[in-house]
């Protein structure tokens, strides 16, 4: 099988054979001139004790000499880069001279002091000291030569950071030729005005701007471990305005030729302004701890990652029910590799047979069912209503009969920001389903409903397609220049769903936390700027809203009802609405979608949420009643 990388002690067996002569002529050349240093050091001391050198004692240098050069040989002084040379290099020059010393000492007790007359143990001890000296002085004489140096001609570079990985930053800058490093910063202001390698450090974060102002630097290397969001942000803020390239410092990657940086960019995921939160993981596994969990639309960017922490938190038996045959193939297929104790159990359907889903969850009795299953593309739904509806509504209509029959212990609804005052009906459609889910009898069952905004990297995520569109030179398309979005990443929002499954009662909607609303916008320019590019290379076109989209999503209308244990996870107020009336509507609204008949369609989905603003085209009746509630307020 092919590797990418060979371990070090096979390195020299596939250097051409030119390389392999010239390195060992070169380390031949440094054996010679070792011994040349060391006869030097010891005519030296001898000078300094103004005490002549006898045969016996050269007799006794020759053999200290020769011991120290098999010393160097044999811990790899004759194998490290000169360029590199450093600590390591130093501990072996110390520890060889040692050696010899040592074996000098012993020829010299053994002797009974013949062997050293009149030169004594003064000589030893100066003579021990002026080889350390000479031969790990060549060596770094040999380094400072060989590195190379700053100069103003190579690309200029801020390093933020002035700690051990700072340090480790500049030193490899410095080796690298490419980089001159001008100046550091560091929030520490102890640190404030003092110097690391010749470079002083100019201030901490509040300061970056007049530095970048004052240095000109080309880019900024962050070199801090575990860097705060909000560190991040205003990094990226200051250096945006300046365009000044950001890389951040992952570490040091080891290597046969020497350490070199691992750089890497600042991902946009790092700059989202949403609160940082530990959550509890004991609850989640009492919940799922030896369980048969069912995950409908488990292929899919919510309920994939959904399967993912299922079987971590220690799920028996998984059953993934999805109507993408490729979805379904893969996430099963990932699941057997990474969780091979975990039961998987693929099913390929549709969730429109009532009968069939029965029969399923009958089967598989589990003890909690996460419904993830939706078609979620607001301007796809748009175009295409009844489809919409009869998967959102008819489905999950179907998970709930199914549950309620099967006495399914716990049911949680993944619901999204746009069923609040929906303007879209892909939005009007997940707000049917919380209704569903608030006010139909279930029995045993133990239901809830979790709602958040856009998460990043789903299906159908924009920052996908303002990468696309920036790789191909542009232009990125934002429909508008005001309009904001709430964005989670998946593991964090899927994390938050099951916290909200395992606390439900029944009946309650939670609203994630998801931090401050992102202008789109500025999440296209960004990611511009992230990745090497230039508005003025990349430009930002504007396209207009499409067909149910609106600026501006929320969460929650009014005020929450109450908070939860969790921080960052709240309850919404309950809608009621009796369930005969609201079943009826329903009804009405299925066979609507199933006629295709677009005036009883609008005029059905109005009677049930009435806060819907239909898009033109489906704005065809207002003669829409609304259906008596007891508590309507909050949504």
């Amino acid at each position: 099988m092919a590797t990418d990388s060979v371990p070090r002690r096979e390195t020299t067996k596939l250097l051409p054979a030119q390389a392999q002569q010239r390195r060992r002529l070169l380390q031949l050349a440094w054996v010679g001139i070792d011994l040349v240093v060391l006869t030097v050091a010891a005519v030296l001391a001898a000078a300094l004790l103004e005490r002549p050198l006898l045969p016996e004692a050269w007799a006794m240098l020759g053999v200290m000499a020769l011991v120290r050069v098999a010393a160097f040989v044999k811990l790899g002084m004759y194998r490290a880069v000169l360029r590199y040379s450093g600590i390591h290099v130093l501990g072996i020059t110390v520890l060889g001279v040692l050696l010899g010393t040592a074996v000098g000492v012993l020829i010299s007790w053994l002797g009974g002091g013949v062997a050293t007359a009149k030169i004594g143990r003064a000589f030893i001890a100066i003579e021990a000291l002026l080889a350390m000296a000479a031969c790990g002085g060549l060596r770094f004489a040999a380094r400072l030569v060989l590195e190379p140096r700053w100069s103003d001609g190579r690309e200029r570079v801020l390093i933020y950071g002035a700690g051990d990985l700072g340090d480790a930053t500049i030193r490899n800058l410095g080796r690298s030729g490419a980089f001159n490093p001008v100046a550091f910063l560091d929030d520490d202001p102890h640190l404030f005005g003092q110097s690391m390698h010749g470079r002083r450090v100019l201030g901490g974060l509040t300061d970056l701007p007049r530095i970048i102002q004052e240095t000109r630097p080309a880019a900024l290397f962050v070199a801090v471990h575990d860097l705060p969001d909000a560190t991040a942000r205003a990094i990226v803020r200051a250096c945006q305005a300046a365009q000044v390239r950001v890389r951040v410092v992952r570490g040091i990657e080891h290597h046969s030729s020497g350490d070199q940086l691992s750089l890497a960019n600042l991902r946009f995921e790092d700059l989202l302004p949403r609160p940082s939160r530990a959550l509890d993981a004991a609850p989640v596994r009492t919940m799922l701890g030896g369980a048969t969990v069912l995950v409908t639309g488990a292929g899919g960017s919510i309920g994939s990652e959904l399967c993912r922490q299922i079987c971590a938190a220690g799920a028996a038996r998984l059953v993934l029910v999805d109507h993408s045959e490729f979805n379904l193939y893969q996430i099963e297929a990932d699941l057997r590799r990474d969780h091979p104790t975990v039961r998987i159990i693929a099913v390929l359907d549709d969730l429109q047979d009532g009968g069939r889903l029965r029969s399923l969850l009958s089967t598989h009795q589990p003890a909690a069912v996460f419904h993830a299953a939706a078609y979620k593309h607001v301007p796809m739904v748009e175009a295409n209503p009844f489809r919409g509806v009869i998967n959102n509504v008819g489905g999950f209509a179907n998970v709930l009969a199914a549950c309620q029959a099967a006495r399914v212990g716990r049911l949680v609804l993944v619901s999204t920001d746009k069923a609040v005052r929906p303007t879209n009906v892909m939005g009007a459609s997940k707000r049917v389903c919380e209704l569903l889910l608030q006010n139909r009898p279930m029995g045993a069952t133990r239901c809830a409903a979790v709602r958040f905004g856009n998460v990043l990297g789903s299906s159908g995520s924009v920052v996908p397609l303002f990468l696309e569109q920036i790789r191909r030179g542009g232009p990125v398309t934002v429909t508008h220049a005001e309009m904001t979005r709430y964005f989670m990443l998946i593991p964090e929002a899927v994390a938050l769903v099951l916290a909200s499954g395992a606390m439900a009662a029944h009946g309650e909607i939670f609203i994630l936390d998801m931090g401050e609303p992102v202008k789109i916008a500025d999440l296209a320019r960004q990611l511009i700027y992230l990745s090497g590019a230039s508005e003025a290379a990349v430009p930002i076109t504007y396209t207009g809203l499409r067909p149910g989209e609106k600026l501006y999503e929320e969460l929650l209308l009014g005020e929450s009802e109450r908070g939860t244990p969790v921080e960052g996870i709240t309850v919404a107020k309950a809608t009621t609405v009796p369930w005969g009336v609201l079943e009826e509507r329903i009804a009405m609204l299925l066979q609507a979608c199933r006629d295709e008949d677009l005036d009883s369609f609008a005029t059905a989905l109005r009677s049930i949420v009435p806060e819907w603003q239909p898009g033109e085209g489906l704005a065809k009746s207002d003669s829409s009643s609304k259906f008596p509630t007891q508590e309507a307020s909050g949504q």
